[in-house]
């Protein structure tokens, strides 16, 4: 393949929105998965693991690092949702929010596991499984 044609494929990839979804939905799903994995974690703290995961779309300029109008969105809409709660500590006269996993995030997490278990039980599943690993 030439540089020209794969630097017009990058770019389409930047720019196309089923890349853009998937990365989206993945994302909420890490945050809940950060925070239990993590007991108690502030939203910096959640925005420098998520940027681990995504590295490599990161540095090809696919998507931006995780940002404060991105990840309190998510944060809040999980705290409402009631798969997050926080408790507030100060810190150099500041306030932090520490976040923890709830029962129903635990929950949650369970069942997206469970659903991707049988998913890869599926053998339509299992082909693009075996083809992404292999």
């Amino acid at each position: 393949m030439t540089d020209t044609k794969q630097n017009n494929y990058t770019e389409f990839i930047k720019n196309n929105k089923i890349v853009k979804s998937t990365v989206n939905g993945l994302y909420r799903f890490l945050v809940l998965w950060i925070i239990k994995y993590n007991d108690e974690i502030h939203g910096y703290g959640i925005m420098k693991e998520l940027d681990k995961f995504f590295e490599h779309l990161i540095d090809e300029g696919v998507m931006k690092k995780s940002n404060p109008s991105k990840i309190y969105p998510i944060l809040k809409q999980m705290e409402d949702d009631e798969l997050v709660t926080f408790k507030l500590i100060t810190l150099n006269d500041k306030s932090i929010k520490l976040y923890q996993i709830t029962e129903k995030g635990e929950f949650f997490l369970s069942y997206i596991f469970n659903r991707f278990i049988l998913h890869e039980k599926n053998p339509q599943w299992k082909i693009i499984y075996d083809d992404l690993m292999g």
